[in-house]
């Protein structure tokens, strides 16, 4: 799956990356991204993850597993916690929308 795809979905869970854990913050979905969310955040969008159970818990693991992970791995925390609302009002109300 995509990460646009988990976005959509009605979901509380902790997001990861299966390069060393180093996102740890949690998605409350559902979520949706506006048309410039979509531009600044297209990449990550198309991160592949996977849903993982860790423990007892369910937690979403983002594929960031490639030769430039460190790259990757940091589009994927900016994008995690500005969803999570750790990103400026601006910024926030130009890239994301909550789901009624």
């Amino acid at each position: 799956m995509k990460v646009r795809e988990l976005l959509g979905q009605e979901i509380d869970i902790d997001v990861y990356d299966n390069v060393c854990d180093d996102i740890g913050i949690a998605f409350c979905g559902p979520m949706e991204v506006t048309p410039e969310g979509e531009k600044e955040w297209a990449d990550v969008l198309d991160y592949d993850f996977t849903l993982s159970k860790y423990g007892e818990f369910i937690v979403a693991i983002v594929n960031v597993d490639f030769p430039d992970w460190e790259h990757r791995i940091d589009r994927a925390k900016q994008f995690f916690w500005s969803i999570a609302g750790y990103c400026s009002c601006d910024d926030y109300d130009r890239w994301f929308k909550e789901v009624d």
